[in-house]
């Protein structure tokens, strides 16, 4: 990304775009009864039943449908918009740590120095070998500091270039797409209420000058731009959160730490609500809030580092939870949370209700681009201003009452064993990437590997998996997503001619080629307003929520138990169960690892790929076998790669080609 003066304004064809459509209601029903087939499976009889639900519901719910239509009426961008971001977000009231916020690594640099290791190397057969562990040091190191500094001014450019418009409009053949989810990155926060959370964000927020620094659960605010307004070099910030890092330690010598409130955002929101509701009532506290509110970001500074250095998997371990305290020394409710380890590994904690995962990660990707060049050497002064004294503030919780000190006890307890029952991992396929899969499968990526998850899944659990793939909707107005159902008749076919000894290569490649083109289908559908369940949830809510329209017949209790059985549907239900919960990017070459929970947890899998030219990369996470009742990471891993690498056998043998050769393609 390289913006220039001459790019238009990033928010100045908005009002070219079209607001979301609502969908006609027989085109949802009738794509909705084709979804479920692979879901119902050899259950005729359910199925019959669900189809007989549709009919009775397709009767009646155009009296929904004519609610939704006026309701789009009277609302500012999207019909969805409010809805979507209450149920999808701020009602959940389960823990944000895993459940819902994504964590993302970046890739490490090679010039780290003063790096710490542990005294002894770690054992071969230990199960962590392969995965690296994260250790506690109880310091900070001075490379850590530095390139906090560097990410935190790329990230300030950044927010700068949303700030001033100058971020290039995102364009697709079919025109601009929706740039409004840019502006949420910075100054928003969400804050916890009972039953309901709210999210903050305004002048006051937007136009702040400190970020926050998280260190040891202490929380301090940090000016990152001087008096005038102009940014400080990366001297004197060097100089702040060096001065952060002495007085957490002073603290901690002293016995001064205050109460590790922090782990309460990463608890249930009812929880947090209740502690939050205490400490707002006294004054010192509620001015500690506000302050949190009021900045433009977090940083999260820790004393745990990655052995072996470079271990991935062990630095995205620590960024997904902490991994030693998990909860710890986050706050979850900041929309962009930097993390630094004691070796200076980076990451990033995405709080997701204001902005869906794709958006920061184009920022993220150009703000570790931007760092990874400008290089920190030892011994080299960064600039700074001379006789320079920083000024940092430690916002304190003070005089917390014994209610509240509970609930942090119980929060940690929660967290703890969220994080035990939680495996991820980094899955990095090196054999070929999109260029092959374009060349030799002649297929889209994207459907190459929804169709190798599948198949993965089948052949470690023996059933098909329902399965939710995000599309964007940013081509309308205030758009977010939908979901794309990949699980599919075609989808279901390819799977078992897969795992038939009887098919041939070119039986299992036309199968594959079938099912990639109805996935592509699906998807063009999904991201044009014509999905499935965005609609449903419309219609229910419709039913739930929607006051009858002027002249509207009253629906009889006939009609009530006809919209009920639909909307309470087993197969419905079941289809919406999705052991599978995927979402790709876009190729990122800093972006080391990208991850978000499993959407259940009995055998569930949420994953997150980026396929780019010469690989794809696989952030996975599921629960432990005994959490998830069967779902295994590590045993995900050789199995995926069992299907990639099968799928280009198949691919070459169907097309002729000999192994490893693309010179006749």
């Amino acid at each position: 990304m390289n913006p220039t003066t001459d790019e238009p304004h990033m928010m100045s064809e908005q009002s070219k775009l079209p607001r979301l459509p609502i969908p006609p209601l027989k085109q949802t029903i009738d794509k909705y009864l084709e979804s479920i087939v692979p879901v119902a499976g050899d259950d005729i009889a359910a199925l019959a039943e669900t189809n007989q639900r549709a009919a009775h519901f397709a009767k009646v719910a155009d009296r929904l449908q004519q609610r939704l239509i006026s309701y789009e009426q009277t609302q500012p961008n999207s019909w969805l918009e409010k809805w979507w971001s209450e149920l999808a977000y701020l009602t959940w009231r389960e823990s944000l740590c895993i459940n819902s916020n994504y964590w993302i690594a970046f890739a490490d640099d090679p010039n780290a120095y003063g790096l710490h290791t542990a005294p002894k190397p770690l054992l071969p057969y230990s199960p962590e070998y392969k995965v690296g562990q994260v250790l506690d040091r109880n310091s900070y190191g001075e490379f850590q500091v530095r390139r906090a500094v560097k990410f935190i001014q790329k990230a300030l450019d950044y927010k700068e270039m949303v700030q001033e418009g100058r971020i290039p409009i995102a364009r697709t053949k079919n025109g601009p797409l929706c740039m409004s989810q840019y502006r949420a990155m910075f100054g928003m926060t969400r804050i916890p209420r009972m039953g309901c959370d709210g999210l903050r964000q305004d002048e006051a927020t937007m136009s702040s000058r400190a970020i926050i620094v998280i260190a040891e659960d202490q929380i301090y605010s940090v000016q990152v731009y001087d008096g005038a307004s102009r940014r400080k070099p990366d001297g004197d910030l060097e100089a702040e959160l060096q001065a952060v890092v002495a007085d957490v330690l002073e603290r901690r010598r002293l016995g001064e730490l205050d109460p590790a409130v922090p782990v309460l955002t990463a608890g249930h929101r009812d929880r947090w609500s209740t502690a939050f509701e205490r400490l707002e009532k006294q004054p010192a506290n509620q001015a500690t809030l506000i302050a949190i509110q009021e900045s433009l970001f977090a940083v999260s500074l820790d004393t745990t580092y990655s052995n072996s250095p470079g271990s991935i998997n062990a630095n995205q371990q620590n960024t997904k939870c902490h991994g030693t305290r998990p909860g710890h020394n986050r706050w979850y409710d900041t929309c962009t949370t930097f993390i630094f380890d004691r070796n200076g590994a980076a990451g990033y904690l995405g709080e997701h209700s204001p902005c869906d995962a794709l958006i920061p990660a184009y920022m993220l990707e150009h703000v570790a681009q931007s760092v990874a060049p400008e290089h920190i050497e030892e011994g080299v002064a960064s600039a700074r201003t001379r006789d320079y004294q920083p000024r940092v503030k430690r916002l304190r919780f003070t005089d917390v009452d014994a209610t509240v000190l509970g609930l942090i006890l119980e929060a940690e307890k929660e967290v703890t064993q969220t994080a035990k029952d939680s495996v991820s991992r980094q899955i990095r396929f090196e054999n070929y990437g999109s260029d092959w899969i374009k060349r030799a499968a002649k297929i889209s990526p994207d459907a190459f590997a929804q169709l190798t998850l599948q198949l993965t899944y089948y052949r470690l659990h023996g059933t098909l998996a329902s399965v939710y793939e995000t599309a964007s909707t940013r081509m309308f107005l205030h758009g977010r997503t939908e979901t794309v159902r990949s699980l599919t008749s075609e989808s279901a076919d390819f799977v078992r001619t897969m795992c038939d000894a009887a098919s041939s290569s070119v039986d299992k490649y036309e199968a594959l080629v079938r099912a990639a083109k109805k996935h592509q289908k699906l998807l063009v559908d999904a991201s044009s307003g014509n999905g499935i369940d965005r609609h449903i949830l419309g219609l229910r809510m419709a039913y739930h929520r929607l006051d009858a329209l002027p002249g509207e017949k009253p629906i009889t209790a006939e009609e009530q138990k006809a919209i009920e059985d639909f909307f309470n549907d087993p197969i419905l239900a079941k289809s919406t169960t999705f052991q599978l919960s995927t979402s790709g990017l876009f190729p990122a070459y800093y972006l080391a690892h990208t991850g978000f929970g499993s959407a259940v947890a009995e055998r569930g899998y949420g994953i997150n790929y980026i396929i780019e030219p010469k690989r794809i990369k696989f952030g996975t996470e599921s629960k432990t076998p005994e959490a998830g009742k069967g779902s295994n990471v590590a045993v995900f891993e050789p199995t995926l790669r069992q299907s990639l690498l099968e799928l280009k056998i198949v691919c070459e043998q169907a097309n002729n080609i000999p192994v490893g050769d693309l010179s006749r393609l």
